[in-house]
């Protein structure tokens, strides 16, 4: 398939990420340059441009619209009047091809090597769409409904991958309409947290959002449509679609934002965070990701919100479970992440929040120097991020909160050593939660109106918004946050 280079340059990174400090070390891996190409040619096996569609009336019906991948996955549909329209002067000067969200759909009869990666679970998918504002759960491209069926969805005010609800999706979309850069990412061999072989990931503007531990389902035997359900019958789309395109692998966070750097060049747009100045980066497990269908409810959008940062300006890298030793060696992720942000603006501003390391409360304590304990795997991971993350960057971590005894020890001990010594670790700030109404022995999420989201761990929605102000407070007066 063609290139589509577009002489876009906003310079190379320039270097590779730093090996995570962990026992056995690791490869370094490149960073790309962003905007230049797509990342990963060879890996396309369906790519969807309104670029490549040979010119016709502005207006007119499209029958079909072809597979530039070369693959053969070409989408079309035979009934006149449920055909899209081809349209001319979008975004950056370009083509785009309008559903009307009534009964407009495209359908891929012979998906070949589409099909054979969506089913193998083990693929990425990007769209590049403006919403028109139609209903909820729109289907942009994706198979079946429901059911852990992949789903590539816009609505009125979401975005993401949903199966039954909008559960696997973190964060809503806000006002609903607009141009967005949105896809999802499903991946049967994550190794970096042995508790979680397989993720599902929703990215929004280059970043990922959350990683969720069940992929998206295999397509089966439904068709693989664009702009409607399967069937064409119900969730349809109303907007326009410029570029769809699936990946049989999953894309790492640095090649998710060179597409969205290359993106950025074709149709003529800014980066938010190039516009706000700064990206906030969540890093963690599923407490960090929150809990909760409706997204608005959940930490990272509170906490995003209160400091300022729409879409497109922060990015959620939790796995559920996930230890110390394991967020070490995820991290090499986030910090290629960040660098390729820093490709695209170095005056970007990078902020990092850790939500403090759940999973390794059966460790001891310890100090900075004794290995195995939680102060040295803390100070490690610090370290880590520190080397890898561009110069810029401030971090801000948190003391822990109660929970059910059965489930992890009394966290006391690492409260007080937080407040004694998050400075030595390494950190630049610490929101002390455990002084907050969610910290003190037996203090929550055990009791109202923090009760725990099933299972004594996770906080219901009142515990999370008292979280993210806690967060948000220490952030707010940290110079230079």
């Amino acid at each position: 398939m063609p290139g589509y280079g577009f002489g876009y340059g906003y310079g190379a990174v320039g270097h590779a990420r730093r090996t995570p400090l962990t026992a056995g070390g690791g490869t370094p891996t490149p960073t790309p340059t962003p905007g230049t190409a797509l990342p990963a040619l060879d890996a396309i096996v369906a790519h969807f441009d309104s670029a490549a569609i040979i010119p016709q009336a502005d207006g007119s019906a499209l029958a079909q619209w072809d597979d530039s991948s070369g693959t053969g996955a070409h989408a079309a549909q035979a009934t006149s009047t449920k055909q899209p329209k081809y349209r001319t002067g979008g975004s950056g000067g370009r083509p785009y091809v309008e559903f009307d969200g009534t009964d407009d759909y495209l359908a891929i009869a012979a998906p070949g090597a589409l099909g054979t990666a969506m089913d193998s679970r083990t693929y990425t998918v990007l769209a590049v769409v403006e919403n028109a504002g139609g209903g909820d759960y729109a289907c942009i491209f994706g198979a079946s409904i429901g059911g852990g069926s992949p789903w590539l969805w816009a609505g009125a005010t979401n975005i993401g991958w949903a199966a039954v609800n909008n559960g696997g999706s973190v964060v809503p979309h806000g006002a609903g309409t607009g141009y967005m850069a949105l896809g999802m990412v499903s991946d049967t061999a994550y190794s970096a947290v042995a508790g979680a072989s397989t993720l599902m990931r929703n990215v929004y503007r280059g970043a990922i959002y959350n990683w969720n531990i069940s992929q998206a389902a295999a397509t089966g035997s439904n068709a693989i449509t664009i702009g409607a359900s399967s069937t064409g019958a119900a969730f349809r789309f109303k907007g326009r679609i410029y570029r769809i395109i699936v990946w049989n692998r999953p894309l790492t966070p640095a090649e998710l934002m060179q597409a969205e750097a290359y993106f950025n060049a074709a149709y003529s747009q800014t980066h938010p965070a190039v516009t706000l100045g700064r990206f906030l980066h969540l890093d963690g497990d599923s407490r960090t990701a929150g809990v909760g269908a409706d997204g608005t409810q959940r930490l990272p959008y509170k906490l995003a919100s209160s400091l300022g940062h729409p879409l497109g300006t922060y990015g959620v890298y939790a796995v559920g479970g996930a230890l110390i030793a394991e967020l070490i060696a995820k991290g090499g992720e986030v910090d290629a992440a960040a660098q390729a942000l820093a490709g695209i603006s170095p005056a970007i501003q990078h902020r990092l929040v850790y939500e403090e390391f759940f999973n390794s409360r059966l460790l001891a304590v310890g100090d900075q120097a004794t290995a195995g304990t939680m102060a040295y795997q803390t100070a490690q991971y610090l370290s880590a991020r520190r080397a890898g993350m561009p110069a810029n960057l401030k971090i801000m971590g948190q003391s822990p909160m109660d929970h059910l005894a059965a489930t992890s020890p009394q966290p006391t001990a690492w409260a007080a050593y937080l407040q004694a010594n998050h400075a030595a670790l390494g950190l630049d700030g610490l929101a002390d939660v455990w002084a907050s109404p969610l910290g003190g022995e037996g203090a929550c999420p055990n009791a109202a109106p923090f009760a725990p989201w099933a299972d004594g761990i996770h906080l219901a929605p009142e515990g999370q918004a008292t979280q993210a102000a806690v967060i948000a407070g220490a952030c707010a007066a940290l110079a230079g946050w």
